[in-house]
């Protein structure tokens, strides 16, 4: 069923788009907002209901300029046209600085703009018609995105919570995220909070036992996720359902060392979610109005910098696109130029394997598309080609994410079969001239997809995190000083948070190379990567304008301590530096110990530390 939803969802908003568009006379271009709803559909699913309609309606405006104004624009100037292109593509790489909810969106700008110029339509389209394509295509989006959540709104928060409980470390971003950007409420504050407290004091616990060998400490951990798995069910519903008999614990007395905190620190953290689960406390937390503000504009500041790889990497696509551009300008009026162009974006990857694992699915799926549609014409009767087109179009988006292989050779039969129709062209000449395009494609997405910048060394995972702890201890030194009231100068807060956001954006980051991926120890980098990002909004939640505080401020020196030892953090300094503070300040200081046992746990093995 999971199969057929996908096609069936694309079959519904491209026929009702193009359906819409003929209602209201967009003539030719009716064909280009049902393409362009297709490429609207990333950025409108990923969080809840108000975070994805709040993306949307700075997204929308873009994406319309996007898919439009280059068209527009290529009839007077196409030098200008292309060039236009080429800064949208550029903008599109770097949106995703702001996080991975915002990938898709750059994905879909990307796509909408290069589909948007390169696409020939039949028959000409007035320019209101232009543009009023991709704004119904984004319109009909937004309508179903509303209609798709407006009776459990926070459900993806609610699931990625359950879900981080349970270990998913991806999920565990993802509500972090999710929370941070939609409208949060206290229980699932509570319920976040604490779900990560527990899966740090859960992972120092592993590591406990493999040194320990001490059936108790098993017994209880085991205990403790088994009551997970429940209180995540107990968080998933929109409804609190009655919950089980509460678990017996016991700590036992002779554990060495802090073992015994953290199993209380792991107990704790289970009641807290429990309490926040059944009370559901859905007062709003009014967030301060400029702390969304300052943590995107601090990611983006930290992108704009010739050190950052993903401003690199936004540079290489923009060059790789220009290029592909240039040559389809040579074959003016040719509708196969839209697969040079489509190929070239989605080829160029940040990580080497990826660009070279595209490179190989796209080329097995043409000479496999080939080769059932050269057979196809051999044994088949003309009438029959096009229907062959339309069902390959269903086989093919059904498995787009899941058999890339398979979608590929599926669109060399519905391109070309269509193409060769509409044309009453020789199915077997638009082959050959699609595959040497898809050639061409793939050796520009290849050579700007594995060009280096000249001066700058790629650094291993290990420099990496050794790079971020630095820089967030120097964050915290600024932040203890703001809290102080020591008059730190707002330039020298900026650049400290500039250097935190960049070493964070780098953490994960790679560069073009011809060996082994820069993504070696990746899965413990992505819990770092998380970690790191929770730091970073805890420390500009505490710098905030009119914040003092000396007792909080003191309680960050064993914070920093530890990001400076490159140790596991003193939890019982910690706890009592907490001691005193306010409800507020403790609970954020309480999600910054969680992220630093978090980021300890996600260091590169050669960067050693205990865990």
């Amino acid at each position: 069923m999971k199969a057929l939803a996908m096609p069936v969802q694309i079959l519904v908003v491209c026929g009702g788009l193009a359906g819409l568009g003929y209602l209201i006379g967009l003539g030719p271009a009716m064909v280009l907002a049902a393409i362009c709803g297709m490429f609207a559909m990333m950025a409108a699913f990923g969080g809840s209901l108000s975070a994805d309609l709040r993306m949307l309606a700075w997204f929308a405006p873009l994406f319309v300029f996007g898919a439009g104004v280059p068209r527009l624009l290529g009839e007077v100037s196409e030098p200008a046209a292309i060039a236009l292109v080429t800064v949208i593509v550029f903008v599109g790489g770097l949106i995703p600085v702001l996080g991975q909810r915002y990938l898709m969106a750059g994905v879909g700008l990307t796509m909408a703009a290069v589909f948007g110029y390169g696409f020939r339509m039949t028959g000409s389209a007035s320019w209101w018609q232009v543009l009023a394509a991709p704004a119904l295509a984004i319109a009909v989006v937004t309508l179903i995105r509303l209609a798709a959540g407006i009776g459990d709104p926070d459900k993806p928060i609610r699931a990625a919570i359950a879900d981080a409980l349970l270990g998913d470390r991806e999920a565990a971003g993802t509500a972090w995220r999710q929370w941070f950007t939609g409208r949060p409420v206290r229980w699932t504050a509570m319920a976040l909070g604490q779900a990560m407290r527990y899966r740090a004091a859960e992972g120092v616990l592993d590591g406990r036992q493999a040194v320990l060998e001490d059936e108790r400490l098993a017994a209880e951990v085991r205990s403790a996720e088994e009551e997970a798995r429940e209180l995540a069910e107990l968080v998933r519903p929109k409804q609190p359902v009655e919950p089980g008999t509460e678990p017996r614990r016991v700590i036992p007395d002779d554990l060495p060392g802090r073992t015994g905190q953290w199993l209380g620190i792991m107990h704790e953290s289970l009641d807290g979610i429990r309490a926040a689960a059944l009370g559901r406390d859905r007062s709003r937390i009014e967030l301060p109005r400029e702390l969304r503000a300052r943590v995107l504009g601090g990611e983006l500041e930290g992108a704009l910098s010739w050190q950052s790889v993903r401003m690199r990497h936004a540079v290489r696509c923009a060059l790789g696109i220009a290029l592909a551009l240039v040559l389809a300008h040579f074959r003016p009026g040719d509708p196969l130029t839209i697969a040079l162009l489509m190929t070239t974006v989605s080829i160029m990857q940040p990580e080497w394997r990826d660009s070279l694992t595209k490179v190989g699915q796209r080329v097995l799926g043409a000479l496999i598309g080939a080769a059932v549609l050269a057979l196809a014409v051999w044994l088949l009767p003309p009438a029959l080609l096009l229907p062959l087109a339309l069902l390959a179009a269903l086989v093919g988006m059904s498995m787009m994410t899941t058999k890339p292989v398979v979608f590929n050779a599926c669109i060399v039969l519905m391109s070309v079969t269509m193409n060769a129709s509409r044309l009453r062209a020789d199915p077997l000449a638009e082959l050959l001239e699609y595959l040497i395009l898809i050639a061409l494609a793939c050796a520009i997405g290849l050579a700007f997809g594995f060009l280096a910048v000249p001066g700058v060394r790629k650094p291993s995972p290990a420099e990496r995190f050794a790079e971020l702890c630095a820089a967030f201890e120097e964050l915290f030194g600024t932040v203890a000083g703001v809290l102080r009231g020591a008059g730190v100068p707002r330039q020298e807060q900026a650049v400290r948070f500039r250097r935190a956001a960049l070493a964070k954006a780098n953490l994960l980051a790679t560069e073009p190379s011809g060996g082994a991926s820069a993504r070696s120890g990746a899965t413990e980098l992505d819990e770092a990567d998380e970690a790191a990002s929770g730091l970073y909004v805890g420390a500009l939640a505490l710098a905030l304008p009119g914040q003092r505080d000396e007792a909080l401020a003191e309680a960050l020196t064993p914070v920093r301590a530890a990001l400076a030892s490159g140790t596991d953090p003193d939890v019982e300094a910690l706890r009592e530096g907490a001691r005193d503070l306010e409800e507020e300040h403790r609970l954020v200081f309480d999600a910054l110990v969680s992220d630093l046992v978090r980021l300890r746990r996600g260091a590169p093995e050669t960067v050693g530390g205990t865990h």
